[in-house]
């Protein structure tokens, strides 16, 4: 009989239903547009200028990229703009912030618009029993030379170098079999528009499909049939170790922001633009003039056709949006009476084998933060298939693995 004790308190993420997100981060998917489709992204249109961890070709997929997105849209109007602009920036997460603070600190007068009724876009931290439960981004991702790293210098903040190899419960064997396999992409000649899946057997046994996505899956949050060979060209903003952040992701994004006055629950439906300039329409009808626009929405939403563009974006542009992967990983924070795990170990692994890749992966809180506290992952179809369940569906999921871990 298991001694998995009944949860106290959780958290839940669903970024899919989330209709400001509809996913959680970009992935490289096969395309004959390769690496290329972030900068064809990135490009400016006109007056209007793009930015988010989408079009980063430094780091997307991580805050940093976001970061260093709206830091360079703010750099393409700085230089293009002539005395006395007004700029839009749709979008507050560290992409619109980060661009608004580079404007404003150049005297340009810039309107943050945010559609959520909070701060933030997917640097999201909630609380849970005194810790920052992360709900969007939870690591700075190779904490060397990142610009995020500097942002935790400058707010004094506490860091928690976090050790991907401090795991139990992880199938080694199955990991290695997977190397094997991934190996063969160097006999790959065009890895842009080639699946990982072609690397991989077909069906797949129980133990490498594990193996996949505890490697790749929770990586890029896409399955392989959908992710480019290519993708593990793309890097990360710096190099060394990842970080936790005992303090809070949000407490990088508030120094970024300072007194940036950002208008939320303003829905953006519609962007006309013209040589003068561009108009914005909301949700509720109201319209608003301005002489750029920087849209920091995520890929999601841009795919989803979610806002209308007149005259439309040009056929490159689109491609690029159509052509880029946007994936999707959840998270279920659970708060317990007490320690029931490995308190020693980093992550804490399984591999289910009636469903290999749900609830594979557990981040421990209690060696992060020092509580009862466990953080699980879904990504791919996983989390696909817990989207739709009811917060009590989902967490008796995880109960459901986590006494059968503890068997």
């Amino acid at each position: 009989m298991s001694d998995v004790p009944e949860p106290v308190a959780f958290l839940r993420t669903s970024w899919s239903t989330d209709p400001f997100a509809l996913g959680s981060y970009s992935y490289l998917a096969p395309s004959p547009l390769g690496v290329s489709v972030r900068e064809k992204l990135a490009a400016p249109v006109g007056r209007l200028h793009f930015a988010g961890e989408a079009t980063s070709s430094e780091a997307p997929a991580t805050q940093a990229g976001a970061l260093l997105s709206g830091r360079r849209a703010a750099d393409e109007i700085i230089k293009a703009a002539g005395p006395g602009e007004h700029v839009i920036v749709i979008g507050s997460g560290f992409s619109g912030l980060g661009c608004a603070r580079d404007l404003t600190d150049e005297g340009v007068h810039v309107t943050v618009l945010e559609g959520r009724d909070r701060v933030g876009g997917r640097t999201w931290t909630e609380r849970l029993d005194g810790i920052p439960a992360e709900m969007g981004a939870s690591w700075i991702h190779g904490s060397e030379g990142n610009p995020l790293t500097t942002l935790l210098r400058e707010t004094r903040g506490r860091s928690y170098p976090f050790d991907y190899d401090s795991v139990v419960g992880r199938d080694e064997d199955a990991i290695a079999e997977l190397d094997t396999h991934m190996a063969k992409s160097e006999d790959i000649e065009d890895p842009d528009t080639t699946a990982v899946s072609a690397l991989l057997p077909r069906p797949m046994p129980p133990e490498l499909r594990y193996a996949v996505n505890s490697v790749l899956v929770q990586e890029y949050a896409a399955e392989p049939e959908h992710l480019a060979l290519s993708a593990e060209k793309e890097g990360v903003a710096g190099q060394g170790c990842d970080l936790l952040l005992p303090d809070g992701y949000d407490k990088l994004l508030a120094h970024v922001r300072g007194t940036i006055p950002v208008r939320t629950g303003a829905v953006v439906t519609r962007i006309a633009r013209d040589p003068g300039g561009v108009t914005l329409t909301l949700a509720d009808g109201e319209t608003l003039r301005a002489d750029r626009c920087v849209i920091t929405v995520p890929l999601g939403v841009l795919k989803a056709r979610k806002i209308t563009f007149e005259p439309a974006l040009p056929v490159q542009k689109r491609e690029a949006i159509d052509a880029l992967g946007f994936g999707l990983l959840d998270k279920l924070w659970i708060q317990f009476p007490s320690v029931f795990w490995d308190k020693n170990a980093d992550l804490v692994g399984w591999f289910d084998p009636a469903d290999p890749g749900r609830w594979s992966w557990w981040l421990n809180g209690h060696r992060a933060f020092g509580k009862p506290v466990l953080l699980g992952f879904n990504a791919g179809r996983p989390a696909h298939d817990h989207a739709h369940l009811t917060d009590r569906q989902v967490v008796d999921s995880a109960m459901d693995a986590l006494r059968r871990m503890h068997e």
